[in-house]
């Protein structure tokens, strides 16, 4: 009788495929219909104590007490092709423990050692990444958050990343990626979201995309409901907002925040790491720098119009760290040296030259400046930048040659016309 065989099992570890995925111990048994026809009930302990029960079948039950008389079974080995593969897989898994810079042996770079010093010294150590990288242009940032990218999905840490730049980068960061690191990552574009069916966004893991495509507002969307694991956002600096004064005493101040500001902040809020990269963070206006670092961490970093003086001296204090902050990082080309200790960069030595304009030059001179002044002049509100903006493009391409002003004025006189026209 079945039900006697499988008595003499009770209190033995048995395996039942199908039911539990582990080794199970057997602690009661009892038939179901005549003979055990419609099953047997079995109550198991599972190896974390708990108990658990079960209905077997009469054929799992046969196969039970068929193997406690067939005594133990041969001992198989396995493929060796397939052990060594497992073996493998597991080695690399684990490369990164034995080899703390696993990515830059995996990626051929020939790493310099301020590059080495960001991704390595300061930003992997931090359990939550929430950085901004700011050194100055040819530092190879890229380069960088590359190797923070491959170094953390190497150690498991991330698997779904978004990269966000101008749209003209789109295509290089895609290739350095690939080119260096092996990783694949899609571009989503305006053309590649409206042929494909689905949301693209959810079902890529790594992507890259123009920052002014993501944050229009049918687009931020669906950017802002996907899950990912580190975000970067490259020139970072033009993701800006800034204080507006109100004219009533009685109302507090107005932040106003572009698209692309807001698209980063709902990001910041929702994602562990993030990684801001600019080579010029500060432009000279207190206040719009301050709201940008809010973007590393909304917490830390107050608001500058409701906290002032407060929040300035907070901000020195964070950035007083130096090297040693572990929210910003910013290296000159002065401080960059190559292994050898050799600097990366020759000195820049600006030198004024003197000249006199002969008489021809003098007059031309005068006359745009005298056109500049009076029909192009000084303004405030809305206009006021596009004004500067075409005051020093004149005189930018008026020292440059004759030409080039001859060439702008013709071309600022051809539109004129056609507007009156």
């Amino acid at each position: 009788m079945a039900e006697n065989r499988l008595s003499t099992r009770i209190g033995q570890q048995i395996s039942l495929p199908g039911h539990f995925d582990v080794p199970v111990c057997l602690e009661h048994v009892r038939a179901l219909g005549a003979d055990g026809s419609a099953g047997y009930e079995c109550r198991v302990r599972l190896p974390d104590g708990t108990l658990e029960e079960t209905v077997i079948s009469p054929a799992e039950a046969a196969s039970l007490c068929g193997t406690d008389q067939e005594g133990p079974t041969a001992i198989k080995p396995v493929d060796a092709e397939r052990l060594r593969l497992l073996i493998e897989s597991a080695r690399i898994r684990l490369a990164y423990a034995h080899d703390h810079q696993f990515a830059v042996s995996l990626s051929g770079i020939r790493t310099l050692p301020h590059q080495i010093e960001a991704v390595y010294q300061v930003m992997l150590p931090q359990p939550r990444l929430r950085f901004l990288l700011a050194d100055d242009p040819g530092a190879g940032k890229t380069i960088m958050a590359g190797l923070l990218i491959k170094e953390l999905k190497l150690r498991g840490a991330i698997e779904r990343v978004l990269i966000l730049c101008p749209a003209p980068l789109t295509i290089q960061w895609q290739d350095e990626m690939l080119q260096w690191f092996g990783e694949s990552f899609d571009i989503i574009s305006s053309a590649v979201d409206q042929q494909q069916f689905g949301n693209p966004w959810q079902r890529s893991s790594q992507v890259i995309a123009s920052i002014d495509y993501a944050k229009q507002n049918d687009v931020r969307e669906r950017v802002w409901q996907q899950r990912w694991d580190l975000v970067v956002i490259d020139e970072a600096h033009k993701c800006s907002a800034y204080t507006k004064s109100s004219s009533s005493s009685e109302r507090s101040n107005e932040v106003v925040e572009t698209k692309r500001y807001q698209l980063v902040k709902r990001l910041s809020e929702a994602v562990d790491n993030v990684l801001l990269i600019t080579a010029t963070p500060h432009h000279g206006n207190e206040d719009r720098f301050s709201h940008f670092l809010r973007l590393i961490d909304l917490d830390l970093f107050p608001e500058p119009h409701r906290f002032g003086k407060e929040a300035a001296e907070a901000r020195r204090e964070i950035f007083r760290l130096g090297k040693g902050s572990p929210w910003c990082l910013r290296r000159l080309k002065e401080d960059l040296k190559d292994l050898n200790g050799k600097r990366l960069f020759s000195n820049r030595l600006a030198k004024t030259v003197t000249f006199r304009l002969n008489s021809e030059e003098y007059a031309l001179y005068k006359s745009v400046t005298d056109y500049i002044n009076k029909f192009i002049p000084h303004q405030s509100g809305k206009r006021g930048s596009s004004a500067a903006l075409t005051r020093t493009v004149l005189q930018r391409r008026l020292v440059s040659s004759t030409c080039a002003i001859h060439e702008s004025l013709k071309r600022r006189l051809k539109k004129q016309q056609d507007l009156l026209d």
